[in-house]
């Protein structure tokens, strides 16, 4: 006699296909869960029983595609069949009489039969329990809706102990059930079980086993014995290469190596292995297994977002996955287990990187940007960083720590500020780092506020003061110049000075300071709209009435001495404003539209008087031969 299920089973197959899990392939990670759970069931009450799981394709007398997932698990009764099989949500591990809450089990929802509807258009269950005198049992379920249910009282002795799911699939879902994919799958999300799980596959000849079709088969297992970080090897060497395998098979690359992960505490293990190129942050993408059995291929938070240099394999005892059991509860026990596996990277980090090697020197040059985002949230690796890792500076790489031991250590906030003054500096004997990149000015104001460190961002007066000053004469007689340049400038405002310096082939450098040119922003701001914030701006304005940019202009420069050298002159407003756009563009600022008029009007200028100028007589022409 048929019954009937209580709830709609085709929504329910179109709720879990669509909502609950990722896609229909997660229904053979449902059947070797149970499985696997029946086996630990079983080997709990009988430690010598056989631990076999294996999976076989196959197709019926119609043409349709079918799968057979055996264990020699504990198995199940006719009325145990009944009542967890036909009640949708209901578990033996959630039932008393067959271990409540046992940990080492997998599944905890008790969805897994109904989620192999999602390709099957019949299951039959076939079941012996390890309960003596137990009469073996059938299931069988139909995607309709209907199941039914017989004991095979004939067939005791010809049915061993465990059970047999056989699904027989939908015609829309036959690829699912194909050798191939079932043997990835299989290899996916088995590959870590502690039991014997093999895939039945076809052989090319040889002496495989009789199939159907008269082919040749073979048994494929697609576990390993033990968790490949915690195989005894006779040699470091010999475990570096294993796990170096191990990466190459499990996530397609080559590590730089690879750090041990390890909380007993949490009943977690695993390992990260160091990525070889440079990866952008918020890219990790971690397998996590749960009880060994796969969780996801794409978890990204068991470790924290500055480890993104890693790709880490968990297995986990304790973690709370979701309903679907593809990610993992955001809870405060993950929260404790990333901080603590985020810990031993970091203690990683500081023991291998300041130590000169190849390893060290490979992960510095490609994951330089992660080792400058783990600083900003620990001293100590804030330490490593200033100690080990190269920063760019006007005497070119150099380590923080390298150039604090000059004294104070200045920098410049942006790329563009660094190349306006990196040549004048290196010239100079000024050493300044740019802090251009990202996380950098940030590392520099987390050292400024370290005892023991002198930091601070770069100021016109620095680079002023070691500029070579010109002679008394040459001061004197460059003033009148010096003080029509001052006023033709006072728009910009810009100061002009007269300093010393190499390459004598740079004219002119502008030189700007942050504090000042923040204030004229807020003056012009202020000039604009007057009445903004009723005059808040007002209280921010400074009473400085210092130029918040310097025009250096170079004596030792031929261009720069003849100009200073004619202020009375009807182009030396031009040349001089062309010099100070030439400097602008040099510290890498664009020109605006009102610039670039002003330039090409001074060029139009100088090109104006170069054309008026008198020509030279020519030459008579020689006589002599």
């Amino acid at each position: 006699m048929s019954e009937r299920f209580q709830v709609d089973l085709t929504g329910m197959v179109d709720l879990l296909s669509r909502h609950l899990y990722s896609g229909p392939q997660v229904y053979l990670r449902e059947l070797i869960q149970n499985a696997v759970d029946a086996v630990t069931a079983r080997v709990a009450q009988e430690p010598d029983a056989p631990a076999l799981i294996r999976l076989r394709t196959d197709a019926d007398g119609a043409g349709n595609a079918t799968l057979e997932v055996s264990d020699t698990g504990i198995g199940l009764t006719a009325d145990e069949a009944t009542e967890l099989l036909a009640t949708i949500g209901r578990s033996s591990k959630r039932d008393t009489a067959l271990g409540t809450g046992r940990s080492e089990f997998i599944g905890q929802f008790g969805i897994g039969m109904l989620a192999a509807f999602m390709v099957a258009e019949q299951i039959e269950f076939t079941s012996r329990s390890a309960k003596p005198g137990s009469v073996p049992v059938r299931w069988r379920g139909r995607a309709e809706g209907t199941f039914d249910v017989a004991e095979l009282p004939g067939a005791g002795d010809e049915i061993e102990i465990g059970t047999t799911v056989r699904l027989t699939a939908r015609r829309d879902a036959a690829h699912w059930l194909a050798n191939d994919t079932v043997l990835g799958l299989a290899r996916d999300y088995g590959s870590l079980l502690p039991f014997d799980v093999a895939v039945r596959v076809p052989v090319a000849g040889g002496t495989g086993e009789s199939g159907g079709g008269g082919g040749k088969w073979t048994w494929r297992r697609v576990t390993e014995p033990e968790l490949p970080w915690r195989v005894e090897y006779p040699s470091g060497s010999a475990r570096a290469a294993a796990l170096t395998d191990y990466c190459e098979r499990t996530f397609g690359f080559t590590p730089l190596g690879h750090i041990d992960l390890e909380l007993p505490v949490a009943g977690v293990t695993g390992a990260a292995f160091i990525l070889p190129q440079a990866v952008t942050p918020g890219s990790g993408q971690h397998r996590v297994y749960m009880k060994r059995m796969l969780l996801s291929t794409r978890t990204d938070r068991v470790l924290p977002d500055w480890s993104f240099f890693v790709r880490a394999v968990i297995d986990s005892d304790t973690l709370s996955p979701t309903a679907s059991r593809e990610q993992l509860h955001d809870d405060e026990i993950l929260l404790g287990v990333r901080d603590a596996l985020g810990e031993q990277i970091k203690r990683w980090a500081l023991d291998t990187l300041r130590t000169p090697s190849q390893l060290a020197r490979k992960v510095l040059e490609t994951h330089h940007l992660a080792l400058r985002a783990i600083a900003l949230t620990d001293q100590d690796m804030l330490d490593l960083v200033a100690e080990v890792l190269p920063f760019e500076t006007s005497d070119g790489p150099m380590t923080l720590a390298m150039v604090a031991d000059g004294g104070e250590l200045v920098y410049t906030s942006t790329t563009e500020a660094f190349q306006r003054v990196a040549a004048v500096a290196r010239a100079q004997g000024l050493v300044v780092v740019n802090a251009g990149y990202v996380y950098d000015s940030d590392i520099l104001a987390k050292l400024a506020a370290k005892p023991g460190w002198q930091v601070r961002e770069l100021s016109s007066a620095d680079l002023v003061q070691v500029l070579g000053m010109p002679g008394v004469e040459r001061e004197m007689a460059a003033a009148g110049a010096l003080s029509v340049a001052r006023g033709l400038l006072a728009d910009e405002d810009c100061d002009a000075i007269l300093r010393t310096f190499a390459p004598e082939t740079v004219p002119a450098v502008l030189l700007r300071d942050p504090d000042g040119e923040h204030r004229r922003d807020l003056d012009r701001e202020r000039s604009a709209s007057p009445d903004l914030w009723d005059g808040l701006l007002d209280s921010f304005a400074g009473e400085s009435q210092a130029r918040t940019r310097t025009l250096v202009l170079n004596d030792a420069s031929p261009v720069a001495r003849r100009l200073l050298d004619s202020p009375g002159s009807a182009v030396f407003g031009a040349g001089l404003r062309s010099l100070y756009l030439s400097a602008v563009m040099l510290a890498g600022e664009g020109l605006r539209s009102a610039e670039s008029a002003a330039l090409s009007d001074s060029l139009g200028v100088l090109l104006d008087a170069a054309l008026d100028a008198p020509r030279p007589a020519p030459e008579s022409p020689s006589t002599d031969f």
